[in-house]
């Protein structure tokens, strides 16, 4: 049905507005009440004081009148509207339902005026009708996309804003002063249970969408920002106890690997975590696994200061690392089970489920392989540190094949 020009209307339009307009008052005070009323947003005055809402319903009357009667065309009210209230985090149904109560309280004052003498034609009230609504459409289709674009601008701000106070919580140099200031501004505490998480990621991409959603449906919170190389965030945790949930959240959403910090306090070692997070994501060889940085003195020690333990523990390891794969990996493995049996051969067979004399050739190739003589606690002592370097440093580093 093809729309009644405005043109047509304009007349009864003039002296429906010329009756309400005696009494403006009264209709803006209806409104406003109604708006008060069934919307409890607006009565608990997140969207604004009654005069406040009173002054915006004024003027969209006056607006809505300007256009039934061909004063106006533009819809650049309608679009202050929308992002104003997008502004203020009123929400969109919200919105929507403050522009339906103002509508449906004009057309009913409108109704009224036209059943006073003299009588305003039906025929002329029903084309008016027309207009009304496609008005009403036109305004509410504007003020909408208005909303929206509006929300959207203002999230990808509050992204921006948020990924650069996530850089600066995980930066070297933070000061105590900021830390507080940017725990504050992301909310989180100062104080607390932390652990930091870096996630693999193709350059843009991010590995691991909506996992922010996931993490505070078990009661973690968490704060992003998507760099470069990885995905890196930091999460709020009541207690260590939420770490397990928290784990099993990002296994179900890993797309890549996701190296994991160990559990910390107070938020200003952030950027001390991270560090241990990055180095347990590089040792990962691809695979879509989390791994938690393993939290005990001898790795935290390599992993303050990587380049020299790796340099040390080639010397220390010596002809070891240039054996085939397979044999050097066993060699290592049967060292690292033999310090866990407490130096027993016996013991280490039955975790290897091989012979004691197996073992003892094996501890026997590697001494030959290091020169080291597994008598001597000092030289078992190198042993321990080099092979914790060899499991927490990146595998590329040592040459792995």
């Amino acid at each position: 049905m093809e729309a009644v020009p405005v043109e047509s209307t304009s007349s009864t339009a003039r002296e429906v507005v010329r009756r309400l307009s005696l009494d403006l008052d009264t209709l803006f005070d209806r409104i406003t009440s109604r708006l008060l009323t069934d919307i409890p947003l607006y009565a608990s005055g997140a969207a604004g004081t009654r005069q406040q809402l009173w002054s915006i319903v004024e003027a969209n009357v006056h607006d809505a009148f300007d256009r039934l009667v061909g004063n106006k065309h533009d819809l650049l009210a309608a679009v202050a509207s929308g992002r104003l209230r997008a502004q203020q985090g009123v929400p969109l149904p919200d919105v929507l339902t403050s522009f339906r109560i103002g509508y449906d309280e004009l057309w009913a004052a409108m109704i009224h005026e036209a059943r006073q003498e003299p009588l305003i034609a039906a025929d002329e009230m029903v084309d008016l009708s027309h207009n009304m609504f496609r008005l009403h459409n036109l305004v509410g289709d504007t003020l909408i996309h208005a909303y929206r674009e509006e929300a959207q601008h203002l999230l990808l701000t509050r992204e921006r804003e948020r990924a650069a106070l996530v850089s600066v919580l995980l930066s070297e140099d933070i000061g105590l002063a900021t830390v507080v200031e940017v725990a504050e501004m992301l909310r989180l505490p100062v104080e607390g249970v932390f652990v930091v998480v870096a996630a693999a990621t193709q350059l843009g991409q991010d590995p691991i969408p909506r996992v922010d959603s996931q993490l505070s449906a078990v009661d973690v919170a968490s704060v992003w920002q998507l760099r470069q190389d990885a995905l890196v965030g930091v999460l709020s945790l009541d207690k260590p106890s939420r770490v397990a949930p928290a784990l099993e959240v990002l296994g179900r959403h890993a797309s890549g690997p996701i190296g994991v910090s160990p559990v910390f306090a107070p938020l200003r070692r952030a950027s001390w975590a991270l560090g241990l997070a990055q180095l347990v994501l590089q040792r990962n060889d691809g695979a879509a696994t989390v791994e938690q940085f393993q939290d005990n003195p001898m790795n935290v020690l390599i992993a303050s200061a990587p380049d020299a333990a790796h340099e040390t523990s080639r010397t220390v390891l010596g002809a070891l690392l240039n054996q085939p794969p397979e044999r050097r990996d066993m060699l290592l493995e049967t060292f690292g089970a033999w310090i866990e049996a407490g130096g027993s051969a016996k013991a280490t067979g039955e975790l290897l489920n091989c012979h004691p004399n197996t073992v003892r050739h094996r501890l026997r190739r590697i001494e030959l392989a290091t020169g080291k003589n597994l008598a001597r606690p000092g030289d078992v002592a190198e042993l321990v540190a080099a092979c914790h370097a060899w499991t927490q440093l990146p595998s590329r580093t040592w040459g792995r094949t």
